[in-house]
């Protein structure tokens, strides 16, 4: 498939940063200048701030201010060393020429070559998949204290539960994301290109199945509750429903090295009332 602004730069014509800003819709964006570039961990870290303060969905951005927004907060930015400017520059670019494109109409040209990289699921996919970790982190962080993870007891109890041993947060999201790079390169390399639906899979169905799972073996390996070829959704989904067992202390977790594997074993102590209907995680 090939765009508009592929047909002209093939006619000798590049468009330039500024044809991309003549094109792109005018806003007036409303920047927090109390809010400083200093306070975000990186570019898709303010970006997501605005999408979520703008109150709409990461498949929304170019329809909305948001980019505006960003590029008048990197404006506005001091004493930022070379390299972080130039990642918030690298993104505003980015961003700039994705949303042009999208304002622009698309001609397809029966040239025979499929684009490998779509560079604008690719943002939304690493804007998703860096929300899932900060939700993931902040939800873990609820229960740290020196990388052990806990219940507080309830008033029969002689003792914390420990949830997790020997295990801090970065191992679970590392973990994650080492999941849905392999996936991403297995899919790539099979080339499968038939059309899954979006939400075949719910969090209670992923709950039941890890349950499920575990009865049968009482140990695994954490990369084992994912299928080779599995979808995103699928991954995400089945991670979430691990959260909710490890949070309701059904399962525990455990790795011998930063660099071992990370093992999933079923509690002794496990409650099953605790767990309820499954409805209730969709």
């Amino acid at each position: 498939m090939t765009t508009v602004n592929d047909a002209l730069i093939e006619k000798g014509k590049q468009l330039t940063m500024a044809d991309y800003l003549a094109m792109a819709p005018k806003f007036e964006p409303v920047v927090d200048y109390n809010t400083k570039l200093s306070n975000f961990e990186g570019p898709l870290d303010l970006l997501l701030y605005l999408v979520n303060r703008a109150q709409i969905e990461i498949r929304e951005i170019f329809v909305s201010e948001v980019t505006e927004q960003f590029i008048a907060y990197v404006n506005q930015a001091e004493d930022m060393d070379m390299e972080k400017e130039s990642e918030y520059l690298n993104m505003a670019a980015t961003l700039l020429e994705l949303k042009s494109k999208s304002v622009l109409p698309v001609v397809e040209f029966d040239d025979g070559f499929d684009e490998e990289y779509d560079d604008q699921e690719d943002l939304y996919q690493k804007l998703e998949e860096y929300k899932l970790f900060k939700e993931v982190s902040a939800k873990l962080k609820e229960h740290e204290t020196t990388d052990i993870f806990y219940k507080e007891p309830d008033e029969n109890a002689d003792d914390i539960k420990v949830v997790y041993k020997d295990f801090n947060l970065d191992g679970l999201i590392k973990a994650l994301s080492d999941v849905l790079s392999r996936n991403e390169i297995d899919n790539r390399l099979k080339n499968d290109k038939k059309e899954i639906p979006k939400d075949v899979f719910t969090v209670a169905d992923k709950v039941k199945f890890i349950k499920d799972t575990m009865l049968k073996r009482e140990k695994c390996s954490f990369y084992e509750l994912f299928e080779k070829h599995a979808t995103r959704n699928e991954i995400i989904t089945t991670f979430q429903a691990l959260l909710e067992l490890l949070k309701l202390q059904y399962l525990s977790v455990s790795q011998d090295g930063t660099f071992n594997d990370i093992t999933i074993i079923l509690r002794e102590d496990r409650s099953e009332e605790e767990i309820g209907d499954f409805s209730e995680y969709n």
